[in-house]
């Protein structure tokens, strides 16, 4: 059966959201700490003038997740979100051992004077959002950006963007997204090819896809999509396989029948994902004990690429 599938993941203390169509195969993750306040606010989330200020959605949030309190992450999530019909789907599940690190986040006030153009300039926001009906359901609201990232942190993907929108006067946490950070030039970021010679993971990648068929609620004038199909007889053992699109920024990861409580293996399964139709690449990882193993890297060069 194919379904829309949400992933809530990325690192310690930050969460990004990335969405698909699986066949028979989904991921449904969880992360996110934080307890720390920007120089702009007090302790208690608030600005000093106007009452709880933007942090105080995010350490709401964070304190449900912590406590695995569905029930509270609904009462503090934007009833527009798209994490809001994430929690409520029945069939999702709180995975534990998640929430490590939470004294370590640091936040910054971007802004508390947002607007739909600037959700909009988030990494990966033209793939949720239509900008019309954004501007209908949160337009009229006050929006806030707030930066999260770990105090000491090495790795660019485990800091991200937080979208605080109000509702009934009370901030709550809309959506969390990153800084786009796409090359003027795509095809300078890439890696040498890796091919799957003998199929062991991949069968094969099918590029500009028709989007009719990709997934519904996704505008198809904005977002071009990639079918990874994943091969019916693996050729080694994986528990789990991650695909990336390294330029447009999606990731998913599939497992097998015995870890994350997936419904099915990956194999023989395929997964349609947003591609940069200015370049881009896929990249397939597999995983199996700690060990990661990249089995397959393949480009998209546009017509006219000089490359």
């Amino acid at each position: 059966m194919n379904r829309r599938t949400y992933v809530v993941s990325a690192g310690v203390g930050v969460s990004s959201l990335l969405a698909g169509c699986l066949s028979d195969a989904s991921s449904d993750e969880n992360s996110g700490p934080d307890d720390s306040t920007n120089d702009n606010e007090n302790d208690d989330g608030s600005d000093g003038e106007t009452g709880p200020g933007p942090n105080s959605a995010i350490d709401a949030y964070l304190d449900a997740a912590e406590a695995e309190d569905t029930d509270a992450l609904l009462e503090v999530v934007h009833n527009s979100s798209p994490l809001y019909a994430l929690y409520e789907d029945p069939e999702w599940e709180f995975e534990s051992g998640e929430f490590d690190g939470r004294e370590n986040i640091e936040t910054e006030l971007i802004t508390e004077d947002g607007s739909v153009a600037d959700i909009l300039e988030l990494e990966g926001a033209s793939f949720w959002f239509d900008e019309g009906k954004l501007e209908s359901e949160i337009g009229n609201e006050d929006i806030a950006l707030v930066r999260a990232e770990l105090a000491d942190q090495e790795a660019a993907d485990e800091s991200g963007i937080w979208v605080l929108v109000t509702e009934d006067d009370e901030w709550t946490v809309f959506w969390v997204g990153g800084e786009d950070d796409t090359p003027d030039d795509p095809e300078a970021a890439f890696k040498d090819p890796i091919e799957d010679a003998d199929n062991d993971v991949i069968d094969e990648i099918e590029w500009d896809v028709d989007p009719n068929e990709a997934s519904d609620g996704f505008d198809p004038e904005t977002t071009d999509f990639a079918r990874v199909h994943f091969t019916d007889s693996p050729g080694l053992e994986a528990e789990t396989v991650r695909l990336e699109s390294t330029i447009a920024g999606a990731e998913f990861e599939l497992y097998n029948d015995e870890s994350g409580g997936a419904l099915s293996t990956w194999a023989d399964s395929w997964v349609t994902v947003q591609f940069d139709p200015n370049g881009d690449q896929i990249v397939v990882t597999a995983i199996e004990d700690g060990t990661e193993t990249i089995v397959h890297r393949e480009h998209y060069e546009p017509t006219g690429s000089s490359n």
